[in-house]
């Protein structure tokens, strides 16, 4: 018998915050750019100004909405994109778009456990890492928390999302004793 859960992940704050982060960066970007005597990149500047300070108004009322924030992200990608095509070319697109694409990939992944004959396997974003049974003191699965406690002192406690599979508590503590004690 195999068991897999997806964990509740801390990460998405971060995650958000980056997004902000690349935001505020264009606007300080844009409000640099407004030192040139140039009138025409000046107008362009304003209006693009006026479009975040607009999507920022819409996104405030909106912000509930459960799709909110990957369209504010992707229309604020948009603009990024625009903004640095205009002001300096092709090679500052190809590099906003490779973080902005890292960063949406990165912020779609979960982090699934599986517990299977050979161990538990904690499927990351980048990479999955293996625990054999023999390195195992105790697992735990308790009212959505989940407790593996290694040999070596180590404790990994996370919540399970509620969206995962409705699992019995005493059934898979059981398949995880008897894996542990063999």
């Amino acid at each position: 018998m195999k068991y897999s859960f997806t964990l509740k992940d801390n990460n998405q704050k971060a995650y958000n915050l980056f997004t902000w982060f690349l935001f505020f960066l264009h606007i300080a970007a844009a409000m640099f750019t407004l030192n040139t005597h140039d009138n025409k990149v000046k107008i362009t500047i304003y209006i693009l100004l006026g479009f975040y300070a607009m999507l920022s108004i819409v996104y405030y009322f909106y912000r509930k909405h459960p799709k909110a924030p990957e369209t504010f992200s992707l229309v604020m990608a948009l603009l990024y994109a625009n903004f640095w095509f205009q002001q300096v070319g092709i090679i500052a697109v190809i590099i906003f778009a490779t973080v902005y694409l890292v960063v949406t990939v990165v912020k779609g992944k979960r982090t699934e456990v599986f517990f299977k004959d050979e161990g538990v396997h904690l499927a990351r974003v980048f990479k999955t890492v293996v625990f054999p049974w023999t390195e195992m003191d105790n697992v735990i699965l308790k009212d959505n928390l989940l407790t593996i406690d290694l040999k070596s002192n180590k404790i990994i406690q996370v919540e399970i999302m509620e969206n995962s599979r409705m699992v019995d508590e005493t059934a898979f503590n059981l398949f995880c004793k008897e894996h542990i004690s063999r």
